[in-house]
């Protein structure tokens, strides 16, 4: 059973995946971090198979802990999140998230994410091409 979400997050939460379902639409052709898009959310972008594929990404801890659904998750510089929907539609088009990198989140469960434990442009590469492993040579640079 899914946890209570307080109004104020789900709403921020609609946001971003309203953020997220914008930016998809975009011609994108390398790895970009936007600025915030809301407070303590950025977005990741990339793109394969001329797909766009649109991450957020959670800095603050409280929205973290909102999304992991505890408290006690392990110290880390952020989340990445994308949604069931967007990992259906990339499965569509032949492009592969590998789940087993991701945990579903308690209190959405809609979401899946990955914890990283620092969010420079490099590290997020690196879990990019994790999570998409037909990424893994081309978000390097």
């Amino acid at each position: 059973m899914a946890r209570h979400v307080p109004s104020v997050f789900a709403e921020k939460v609609k946001e971003v995946q309203a953020e997220v379902d914008r930016v998809r639409t975009l011609e994108r052709r390398a790895f970009e971090v936007s600025t915030e898009v809301l407070p303590g959310v950025r977005l990741v972008s990339t793109r394969d198979k001329g797909t766009s594929i649109v991450f957020s990404l959670w800095l603050w801890e409280t929205d973290v802990a909102e999304l992991c659904g505890d408290a006690a998750y392990p110290a880390t510089g952020g989340l990445l999140a994308i949604d069931r929907e967007q990992i259906a539609a990339l499965s569509r088009v032949g492009v592969a998230v590998d789940l087993s990198y991701l945990t579903r989140s308690e209190s959405l469960p809609g979401i899946y994410y990955a914890l990283c434990d620092r969010v420079s442009a490099e590290q997020l590469r690196r879990v990019l091409g994790r999570l998409i492993p037909s990424l893994a040579g081309e978000v390097r640079g």
